[in-house]
C-alpha cells in the first residue's frame, strides 16, 4: 500500500463527495483525483523520478492534491512555511537541492525573493494541465512504499532544522491504524487547525482518503478568537479535532464556553505538548460525552505513537498518560545503561516498529546517532528511535512522559526536570502557561509565565508539592509565552525577549 492506492480507493468508493472545505469553497474526491493527476502529469515534465519537490504555500484546498501529486510522480514533497524566516527558507531550500518550487499567489512574492534557479510554478499552473494517464500510471506503478513521500523540517529556533524523511509505508500505515483504532466512519467532519505543511496535518489530509469522511480547514485567525472558532465548529457541524494543546486551552483562558459550547463535537484528539489537566477536566465538563484522547509522538516516528483514552468519570489532579502504543509499534524505557527501566523508574522514551522515519534528509551522522541498533535484541537487525524524551511505565501500564532530555539538568547535586516544575505550577489557580529555562552560569532556575496571579503565589504553591531545590529562584512574568507557527512553545523567543543569556 501506499498514497497512491488511498487515492484510488477514494475515487472509487466517494466519488462524488466532498473530501475537503476552506472557507466557502470545497472540492470533491474526483475533483482531487483529477487535480492529483494534472499536478503529476505537469511534475514528470520537469522533474526525475524519486527527486524532491518544494511546496511554499499557506493553506489552501488544492494543497492535499498537490501532495498526492507529487507522489503519483514519484517524487516526495518538502512542504515549507512563509512564517519561517526569508533567511532560513532559502537556506533550506539551497539544502535540499530541488529544481522545482511550487507555491500559491499570495507565496509568490516571497519565493521570489529566493534567488532560486530552478522552475517555479503557481498552484494555478496546474489546474487545467492537461493529463496524461499513461505517463502517470507508469510513474505510479512504479512506487515502493518504502520510498519517500515527505520531507518535514522541524520547526527549530536556531540553526538549521532538521529534515524528516517519512516514507509512504508508515504514513498508510499510521493513518489506517489512526482510523480504525478510533471508529472513524464516512459521516465523520474533521476540523483542521494543523499548518498542512506540519506533521499533524497528516492525519487531516489522508484519513478522508480512507473513509471517505470530510476535512473542513479551518482559518488560523479564528484560533486567536475562540468565540467565532466554536461559532464556526457548529456552523460546519464538526465532529473531530486533532489539534495541538494549546489549541484547546486558549478557549479555557479566554472563558469562552460561557457564551458558546460546541454541539456536535464526538471526538477531541489532542497532541504537540501537553495539555494542563485544568483545562481538560474543563473540555469534559462541557463535552461529557465525547471521546477524549492524547496522543504522544515526534516527527520521527510518524505522528504520534502512543495514545491515552481519558476517563470522563476521572478529575485528573496531575500530568495525563501518554498511554499505550498503536498496533504495529513497540514504546519501552530504556535506562541509561542500556536496560528495560522498571516500573515507576524514570529512563529514554524509545520506539521501534514500521512507524520509524527513513532518518535525517542529508544528515547521515544525525541519523545514526538517533536511529540505532535496539541493544535488547542481539538476535537481528531492529532499528530504534531514541526519542530525547523521558518517561516511565506507571503500574497501571500506561506510559508517562515527563520531559525532555535536554531540559533535565543537574542543580545544587540534584538532578531536576524542568518539564517537572512546570507541570505542577500549571495546575496553579492563575497560571495560563509556564516555561522554566535554567542560567547555567548562575545555576538560577527562571521561570516565565503567563496569567493573573504573582510570583509569591507561584512560589507558596510549588514549595507544597517539591523540595526548596526545586523552586525557581527568579519569575518572569509576560502577557503570553511566544509560539512556534505549530503551536509549541518558542523556547528561543522566550529567552531573547527577556534578554537573559542562557
Amino acid at each position: 500500500m501506499n498514497i497512491a492506492s488511498l487515492l484510488e480507493n477514494a475515487k472509487q468508493n466517494y466519488s462524488t463527495k466532498v473530501a475537503y472545505k476552506y472557507h466557502e469553497d470545497s472540492i470533491t474526491f474526483e475533483s482531487v483525483y483529477e487535480m492529483a493527476y494534472r499536478t503529476a502529469s505537469k511534475i514528470i515534465e520537469y522533474s526525475e523520478e524519486n527527486k524532491p519537490i518544494v511546496v511554499i504555500a499557506n493553506k489552501n484546498l488544492y494543497i492535499p492534491s498537490i501532495y498526492l501529486g507529487i507522489a503519483l510522480a514519484n517524487c516526495y514533497y518538502i512542504p515549507l512555511s512563509t512564517e519561517m524566516p526569508i533567511s532560513k527558507l532559502q537556506s533550506i531550500v539551497e539544502f535540499t537541492e530541488t529544481r522545482l518550487i511550487i507555491c500559491d499567489n499570495e507565496s509568490k512574492d516571497i519565493v521570489d525573493t529566493l534567488n532560486f534557479k530552478g522552475n517555479i510554478f503557481s498552484i494555478d499552473d496546474f489546474c487545467n494541465h492537461e493529463i496524461n494517464y499513461q505517463k502517470v500510471n507508469e510513474r505510479k506503478n512504479r512506487i515502493v512504499d518504502t520510498n519517500p513521500l515527505y520531507v518535514i523540517f522541524t520547526s527549530g529556533s536556531t540553526g538549521l532544522p532538521k529534515g524528516v524523511v517519512t516514507s509512504h509505508s508508515s504514513v498508510v500505515d499510521y493513518v489506517t491504524t489512526f482510523a480504525d483504532t478510533f471508529n472513524i466512519f464516512e459521516d465523520e467532519i474533521f476540523g483542521n487547525q494543523a499548518p498542512l505543511d506540519y506533521i499533524a496535518g497528516i492525519r487531516d489530509i489522508y484519513i478522508p482518503l480512507i473513509k471517505g469522511c470530510k476535512c473542513v480547514f479551518l482559518q488560523k485567525n479564528l484560533f486567536s478568537t475562540p468565540k467565532l472558532l466554536i461559532e464556526k465548529l457548529n456552523e460546519e457541524k464538526i465532529t473531530t479535532i486533532c489539534w495541538v494543546s494549546s489549541a484547546l486551552s486558549i478557549c479555557c483562558q479566554l472563558n469562552v464556553f460561557k457564551e458558546i459550547k460546541p454541539k456536535y463535537l464526538k471526538k477531541v484528539f489532542f497532541t504537540g505538548s501537553v495539555l494542563d489537566v485544568k483545562y481538560l477536566n474543563e473540555w469534559v465538563n462541557i463535552l461529557p460525552n465525547a471521546l477524549f484522547v492524547n496522543h504522544y509522538g515526534p516527527t520521527e516516528i510518524t505522528a504520534s505513537c502512543t495514545y491515552f483514552k481519558v476517563d470522563n468519570n476521572y478529575e485528573y489532579k496531575n500530568n495525563i498518560p501518554i498511554g499505550k502504543a498503536f498496533k504495529n509499534r513497540n514504546v519501552f524505557i530504556l535506562t541509561e545503561d542500556n536496560k528495560i527501566a522498571k516500573m515507576n523508574e524514570k529512563g529514554q522514551i524509545c520506539v521501534t516498529g514500521n512507524c520509524l522515519s527513513l532518518g535525517y534528509y542529508k544528515n547521515r551522522e544525525k541519523t545514526k546517532e538517533c536511529f540505532v541498533q535496539n541493544p535488547i535484541n542481539n538476535e537481528y537487525l531492529q532499528l530504534m528511535y531514541k526519542t530525547g524524551d523521558i518517561g516511565y511505565l506507571g503500574e497501571d501500564g500506561n506510559l508517562h512522559f515527563c520531559g525532555r532530555l535536554d531540559n533535565q539538568i543537574k542543580h545544587m547535586g540534584h538532578r531536576v526536570e524542568l518539564g517537572d516544575i512546570e507541570s505542577c505550577a500549571n495546575s496553579c489557580v492563575g497560571i495560563n502557561e509556564t516555561c522554566c529555562i535554567y542560567d547555567s552560569k548562575r545555576s538560577v532556575i527562571i521561570m516565565f509565565y503567563s496569567g493573573n496571579t504573582n510570583a509569591g503565589e507561584i512560589s507558596k504553591y510549588l514549595r507544597q508539592s517539591m523540595p526548596s531545590f526545586m523552586i525557581p529562584r527568579k519569575f518572569i512574568k509576560i502577557e503570553n509565552l511566544p509560539k512556534l507557527y505549530n503551536g509549541k512553545l518558542d523556547r528561543q523567543s522566550l529567552i531573547k525577549q527577556a534578554g537573559i543569556e542562557i
